[in-house]
């Protein structure tokens, strides 16, 4: 699940650092003011979240990552749905909280069975 985690890093490290270019790349056009806040906000989020899922890699921290990322992709749903602005970078980044939180599932069952979370699933 270390790969999980590495993964959530840099997508969080990408939106803090670059927002403009990976809106830019997303939909074409240049990022608003308003566009390049949201973006830092949810890649700080998604540090934070890193960092607590490998400093404590516990089965009731996995879910409930899961259940933030799982909000987060139903936000992302209305965005696509309300926001034409934002569709398309609100289908990506939707897409990836679902990845997101059914790697915290999946690590939940693992550590839940005795499995090692790590072992076999990146």
């Amino acid at each position: 699940m270390r790969g999980l985690a590495a993964a959530r890093l840099a997508w969080g490290g990408l939106l803090v650092t670059v927002p403009d270019l990976v809106l830019n790349t997303l939909t074409g056009r240049p990022a608003t003011r308003s566009q390049t806040w949201v973006l830092r906000v949810l890649g700080t989020r998604h540090l934070l979240q890193a960092g607590v899922e490998l400093a404590h890699p516990t089965r009731a921290l996995a879910r409930a990552g899961a259940a933030v990322d799982l909000l987060h992709a139903a936000t992302c749903a209305g965005a696509v749905a309300l926001l034409p602005a934002w569709r398309r970078a609100a289908l990506v980044d939707g897409t990836g909280a679902v990845v997101f939180a059914t790697g915290g599932l999946t690590r939940a069952r693992l550590t839940s069975t005795g499995a090692s979370p790590s072992a076999g699933v990146a």
